[in-house]
């Protein structure tokens, strides 16, 4: 047992539930990974240096030799007569068939082309209109920061998911629908969607800016914090 390692991540997972319990609220599952690092890591420092049991090799008895059958008995008996050879009878000759007739020839109608419809180009689209909501300000930059992560756990926290849809959970989507989303379900399921599309965090960061940021204020003071956390999550899908 390593018992400096052994301190170090009980003192890290004794931090980390001191700051999940002030808010337990906004606890995402991010927060809950970064536990779950902690706790594997407190477990390979208790189990350090431990020999691991070996167990005894167990001996396999020695086949036994096969016994060989007993030779059969055989018995003479007395040769059978030769049959009488049998002498096969001529065949008739086959009787000669006339040729059938020739079919009629098959008589082909020419097919009278019809004029193509002349199609009509579509009507374009009507250009959609430009949201109402005001542009967001130059201090919305702040939720779109980026730290370099240093510790394991912020490591773990950075690695790139496939799909935001499964990787936010019920918990997490109701906290974000609520804080974020002025919960509606079904602008958060659209969002969702529409950044899952994406090629990359440039494209994902102008559509939350313009339709996202200033249109359910997520630079108030108490939504700030889950802001920053759901756009964590968001660069992971682009990583």
């Amino acid at each position: 047992m390593d018992l400096q390692k052994t301190k170090i991540f009980l003192d890290k997972i004794t931090r980390e539930y001191a700051r999940m319990s002030k808010d337990p609220d906004t606890i995402m599952r991010i927060d809950v990974d970064i536990m779950l690092s902690y706790i594997r890591d407190l477990y390979d420092a208790v189990l350090t240096d431990t020999p691991a049991s070996a167990a005894p090799a167990r001996r396999e008895p020695a086949p036994t030799p096969p016994v060989p059958p007993p030779a059969p008995t055989h018995t003479p008996m007395a040769a059978a007569p030769a049959p009488p050879p049998v002498v096969a009878e001529a065949a008739p000759p086959p009787e000669e068939k006339p040729a059938p007739a020739p079919p009629p020839p098959v008589v082909v109608e020419a097919i009278k082309a019809e004029p193509l419809p002349v199609m009509k180009p579509a009507t374009p689209p009507a250009p959609t209109a430009a949201p109402s909501f005001p542009a967001a300000p130059p201090d919305a930059e702040a939720l779109f920061e980026q730290r370099q992560a240093v510790e394991l756990s912020e490591k773990l926290s950075e690695l790139p998911i496939p799909d935001l849809r499964k990787a936010i959970g019920l918990n997490d989507k109701l906290l974000l629908t609520r804080e974020l989303f002025g919960e509606d379900t079904s602008a958060f399921d659209k969002v969702v969607d529409t950044l899952n599309g994406f090629a990359n965090m440039d494209q994902a960061k102008s559509f939350l800016l313009d339709h996202c940021v200033m249109r359910y204020r997520w630079t108030d003071k108490k939504r700030l914090e889950v802001a920053k956390k759901f756009i964590k999550l968001v660069r992971r899908r682009y990583s």
